[in-house]
């Protein structure tokens, strides 16, 4: 058996017709799609919108409380914990071969663990692994996991501006062109295309006072499609996924069970999850001290932002109602609930809030009163 990964770094999903149709025309990308096959779960979100924390849910199918890897800055090389399964071991355990593609950078930033590089063959660059063959000439159990940065550099390099989507969306084609002329797409018995989150553009609307909206689609939503052998026409699927269904739905194709319970659900579940908690920080870039203070609770037609009290409910399709309309449809404390429990930081940013709270009423008595003298 082969499994193919193409893990396309910050492909963003709803710049892509097949994702939002509603605001996208058809891409050069969508197009290719339609001629590869397979399917498009079109409502995919990472519980961690940036590559260290996205890549932990990943490996191990667990949300970022239970794997380790909490904030940005937390690399699974440093943090994850390694006496979970990661998928490589699983693999590795079930007698596959698997090959990746880390850069020695990479390595040294602490894209896997230390363990989980004992289980891998790496090579250091995406030409180096095309050119080595490894696909055509081994008839056992491979696993492909290859990395693509060509969209996060585009990005990068034309200064995130809109047209950087196009391009990156271009030079990720072109490998795509390259790699199914050498290797028939049918050599693979399934293959995933994904991405680990999205990005903020230049044109896109931010609001200072709207901090938790770093949360929204551009950043948390990603793409994800998985072909199976043979499959010739394209299709949908809208179900509520995540990057931690990738792991599960691994399992399901080797047919070997996990010791250990995942949160992710099989992306061959017909139905999908009910809900997922997403996590980050209000400040942007990484640095020392950073934690989590903004979330969003997601579910198929609305979205909760709070920052730790709620902020904002947006309902997907446009459709506007009032708070104090949804307030009285929607079981707010047990959305709190879950947050609370799912969440790396809620209980306690809102503890702490609450306890500031209590001081700006202490000196508001305190400047009420005199001195005791």
């Amino acid at each position: 058996m082969k499994i193919l990964m193409l893990f396309c770094d910050m492909l963003r999903a709803n710049k892509l017709n097949v994702v939002d149709k509603n605001n996208c025309k058809p891409t050069p990308f969508d197009n290719w799609l339609e001629n590869f096959g397979g399917c498009t779960y079109i409502n995919t979100y990472t519980p961690a919108p940036d590559t260290p924390r996205s890549l932990a849910c990943l490996y191990t199918g667990l949300y970022p409380k239970y794997n380790g890897c909490n904030t940005r800055i937390e690399w699974p090389r440093f943090y994850q914990n390694e006496n979970l399964e990661t998928m490589f071991q699983y693999l590795n355990k079930n007698n596959f071969k698997v090959y990746t593609n880390f850069s020695k950078n990479e390595i040294e930033t602490g894209i896997c663990t230390n363990k989980d590089l004992k289980r891998i063959i790496n090579y250091d660059s995406f030409l180096d692994f095309f050119s080595a063959n490894n696909i055509k000439e081994d008839k056992n159990n491979q696993f492909f996991f290859i990395r693509l940065n060509d969209f996060h550099h585009c990005v990068s390099d034309y200064s995130s501006l809109p047209i950087s989507t196009k391009i990156g969306s271009r030079k990720l084609l072109n490998t795509f062109d390259i790699f199914f002329k050498k290797y028939d797409k049918e050599i693979f018995d399934f293959t995933f295309i994904f991405s680990d989150h999205g990005c903020m553009l230049s044109n896109d609307k931010f609001y200072k006072d709207k901090d938790y909206l770093l949360l929204n689609d551009n950043r948390s939503k990603i793409f994800m499609h998985l072909r199976k052998k043979g499959d010739k026409y394209l299709r949908k699927n809208n179900s509520l996924r995540t990057i931690m269904d990738i792991y599960p739905t691994v399992v399901d194709i080797v047919k070997k069970p996990i010791d250990s319970k995942l949160d992710g659900i099989s992306l061959f579940k017909k139905k999908g999850r009910n809900f997922v908690i997403i996590e980050d920080s209000s400040e942007f870039k990484p640095h020392l001290g950073i934690f989590n203070n903004i979330w969003r609770y997601k579910e198929l037609g609305f979205s909760i932002y709070l920052d730790p009290d709620i902020k904002s409910i947006n309902l997907e399709g446009g459709e506007q109602k009032s708070y104090i309309e949804l307030k009285s449809s929607l079981n707010l404390k047990k959305v709190i609930k879950r947050v609370s429990e799912i969440s790396i930081s809620y209980g306690e940013i809102k503890k702490r809030k609450d306890i500031l709270l209590r001081y700006e009423k202490m000196n508001e008595h305190y400047f009420e009163n005199n001195f005791s003298d």
